[in-house]
């Protein structure tokens, strides 16, 4: 390693060991048992703190010659000053001062221990007893950052606000001691009322504008498109997409739509009384069927627990959930929890109905357990630069997963004639994600419009729409990252399979020994 390399290895190690120091409930997700207990500092001196680092951090970057380091450390080049510049840019259009997200924050890292609970209790009940004694105070200091509150995420405050005593139920009945929660819950209330006593910022200042967002997708995403090109891509690939959903219906009688021949065969789906059973099973005949057909290799050692939702935390749960490993975790253990809503119904019709909302099993099964999310970060936690786990860039893990669903389709790993109907249907949704992305985060849709757009095109409740654009406006990039990071994989399927004679197998093992990073890195530096 020659002296420039040494530089640069040293300049990661410092940045990441001051910052997890810093984020203790990022250190504490990523396996580092220094970040437990704690919710870390939220003041406006502490946040320019962190903004000082992030700027020195930059001109030391710049200070390195490229052309003397390794491929591997170009890639966490990229990857640093992707992640610091974001931060940076959130930081200069003082998005603290809009966003009222420390409630969140609390309730997720409670959330995360409830479930660490399931497995190590008394490990979990000290970290939660730490994390509510130290919730008011961060709460407080949290809360005089707020200035101007951006609108929507107001109304996401508000609603996170009102599902907060049912989290806290949750945390005294797990923990057993009287008034555990008593000042935590106060303390959300009078967060809630301080912001709800701002005026708030004018309509539409979430959008992060063009310029900015052209900047995500040209070091977050890795594209070298234009924000027009995108939308031309978008564009045609609705077009496309919808064309081979309807082929793709007509097998099922003339006229009939995709969301009437889903709900048809969820209706005539028999899941049983065992629905965990079922899950459990679905799980291994998926992961079998890529290992029959040589689609990929498995890490040794992994390990994938399906589990039900607890009754305590199951309001807190879709149908189904994935939570990871963490980065540094000696035990590489996922969970699958399945949420059987059915086990508090006491009508068999009713057990029945509620069941049924978990039909698609197998495409669940690929996207978030194997090969997708599960598979793929355990495999991005064995990557042997540290800190090459802690960067996880949206265009390839979701990609990713999507890209599961199409081959679980090509591979005929679930033969059942409404799969491919129920895949292009949920693609065609992810494609029109692109231009609902865009289009928010430029300003040129309201937040009304928004919802209007997926009402429109995918035919999805008001309800589903709103919640949707209420993630999509604080997450620039995230939701378009999906069917842009599909088609990234497949270009780069032509390129080596098709092109260049490789097997889906070592496809599949090359692009995922690199961590979670863009796919134009890895062609770039890994080839």
């Amino acid at each position: 390693m020659n002296g420039t390399q040494r530089q640069f290895e040293g300049l990661l190690d410092r940045y990441f060991e001051e910052t997890l120091a810093d984020h203790p409930v990022w250190a504490n997700r990523a396996g580092l048992r220094d970040g437990e207990g704690k919710l870390g500092k939220a003041s406006y001196a502490h946040l320019v703190r962190l903004e000082r680092r992030r700027q020195r951090t930059l001109v030391s970057l710049d200070s390195i010659n490229p052309r003397e380091l390794e491929a591997e450390q170009h890639l966490d080049r990229l990857a640093l000053r992707a992640m610091i510049r974001q931060e940076c840019d959130e930081y200069a259009r003082k998005r603290t001062e809009l966003e009222p997200a420390a409630v969140g924050a609390v309730l997720d890292v409670l959330q995360f221990e409830l479930q660490r609970g399931e497995t190590e209790r008394a490990r979990a009940k000290r970290n939660v007893l730490s994390l509510l004694r130290a919730a008011p105070g961060f709460l407080e200091e949290a809360a005089m950052a707020v200035v101007r509150p951006e609108r929507v995420w107001c109304k996401v405050m508000e609603q996170t606000c009102a599902g907060a005593p049912a989290l806290f139920d949750a945390v005294d009945a797990f923990t057993r001691e009287d008034h555990s929660t008593a000042a935590a819950r106060k303390a959300v209330v009078a967060y809630r009322d301080r912001v709800m006593s701002l005026a708030p910022a004018p309509e539409g200042s979430f959008a992060i504008g063009a310029v900015s967002l052209q900047r995500l997708v040209h070091e977050q995403l890795g594209l070298d498109y234009s924000l027009g090109e995108i939308e031309a891509l978008a564009m045609a690939e609705t077009r496309r997409i919808s064309a081979l959903l309807e082929h793709a219906c007509r097998r099922f009688g003339k006229g009939r739509t995709a969301e009437s021949i889903i709900a048809e065969a969820r209706a005539q789906w028999q899941p049983g009384n065992d629905l965990l059973g079922l899950y459990r099973k679905q799980v291994q005949r998926i992961a079998g069927g890529f290992r029959a057909a040589r689609a990929l290799s498995f890490p040794e050692a992994e390990e994938l627990e399906v589990r039900l939702v607890p009754p305590f935390m199951r309001h807190l749960f879709p149908t189904a959930a994935y939570s990871s490993p963490g980065a540094f975790e000696k035990r590489q253990r996922g969970i699958f929890w399945v949420n059987d809503l059915g086990l508090a119904k006491s009508a068999p019709a009713e057990r029945q109905a509620e069941r049924q909302q978990h039909f698609g099993v197998s495409l669940t099964a690929a996207h978030e357990a194997y090969p997708g999310h599960h598979l793929q970060f355990v495999t991005a936690n064995r990557h042997p630069r540290q800190w090459r786990r802690l960067f996880a860039h949206a265009v390839f893990y979701e990609g990713w997963t999507l890209w599961c669903e199409q081959m679980m389709v090509d591979l005929k790993i679930d033969p059942s004639p409404w799969v491919p109907v129920q895949q292009l249907h949920d693609a065609l949704w992810r494609a029109h994600r692109i231009l609902v992305d865009l289009r928010l985060q430029t300003g040129r849709y309201s937040y009304a419009q928004g919802v209007t757009h997926l009402k429109r095109h995918l035919g999805f409740t008001r309800t589903r729409s709103e919640a949707e654009i209420n993630w999509y406006s604080a997450a620039p990039g995230v939701p378009m990252s999906y069917w842009l990071g599909r088609l990234e994989n497949e270009r780069l399927r032509l390129r080596l399979m098709q092109g260049g004679g490789w097997s889906l197998r070592r496809f599949n093992d090359w692009l995922l020994s690199f961590g979670t990073l863009p796919q134009s890195w890895i062609e770039k530096y890994g080839i």
